[in-house]
């Protein structure tokens, strides 16, 4: 099937001014690249998880807008709410998106992390996400577990759980290490050689872990069934040699049971 976004992303938000785009230093690509690759991603959330314009929706990692951004003209009667733990990227979003778009909001956390924010006070493991239980029809990780380890997955996925309301939804991108893909990363047929082992997991670069992690999928499973939560598809990415799949990371679609 083929996936669109109902809104013209790239001329709604380059046509204001000034163009909702954060300054280079906080994306790693063009303008286009940065609006289009939210853009695909967010079609895929619309068209798995069922997304409509009156949801309330959580981002987490939510970075400096990239899937907020998209949203703008989508999320009409809902709300939008991200935390990221990059002051900066709060600071850009809450002065540049919700300074005239109210239903949009943006929190920092502290979280410690060796790569993003060193600095941090609040462990991954013991973060409680700042809002109220049962308060989100969809919850959104976009290439967040990607850059955890296992310690902090295990509580997000019970936070996930926690303020996702009964029948809510979660799109969860990951590199979930099974025999297909093992084999693929010993055969150098990966993208990503993730050479190094780490804590049940394996990392691109043994320096700073968090770079790029990929996970072991039967515990990733194990702990979304002990949650409450179902996983609906799993669709699986092009990084463990697969030709013909247009998604990168390996893309989970969960639900949450109705009567938890």
């Amino acid at each position: 099937m083929c996936l669109y976004f109902p809104v013209d992303v790239y001329e709604t938000v380059t046509r204001q001014k000034p163009a909702l785009v954060p300054p280079r230093g906080m994306r790693c690509n063009n303008t286009r690249a940065y609006l289009d690759v939210a853009k695909v991603g967010l079609a895929q959330v619309i068209h798995t998880c069922g997304l409509k314009p009156h949801h309330n929706i959580l981002d987490v990692g939510c970075g400096s807008g990239s899937v907020a951004v998209p949203l703008l003209g989508y999320l009409k009667q809902g709300t939008y709410d991200g935390f990221d733990i990059v002051p900066s990227w709060i600071s850009w979003c809450q002065k540049n998106i919700t300074a005239t778009n109210p239903n949009f909001r943006f929190k920092f956390v502290d979280v410690h992390s060796k790569h993003y924010n060193s600095s941090g006070k609040i462990t991954s493991e013991s973060l409680r996400f700042p809002y109220a239980d049962r308060s989100f029809d969809c919850v959104m990780l976009f290439s967040i577990f990607t850059h955890m380890r296992l310690v902090g997955i295990a509580n997000y996925i019970s936070e996930i759980a926690r303020v996702l309301k009964p029948g809510g939804h979660a799109f969860i991108t990951s590199f979930l290490l099974n025999d297909e893909s093992r084999k693929a990363i010993a055969e150098g047929r990966s993208s990503l050689p993730f050479p190094y082992s780490f804590e049940g997991c394996l990392i691109l670069d043994d320096t700073f872990p968090e770079t790029a992690i990929a996970t072991p999928e039967r515990q990733i499973l194990e702990w979304l069934g002990h949650a409450g939560l179902r996983v609906k598809d799993i669709r699986r990415g092009s990084w463990a040699g697969r030709s013909g799949q247009p998604n990168l990371h390996d893309d989970l679609v969960i639900e949450k049971s109705p009567e938890i």
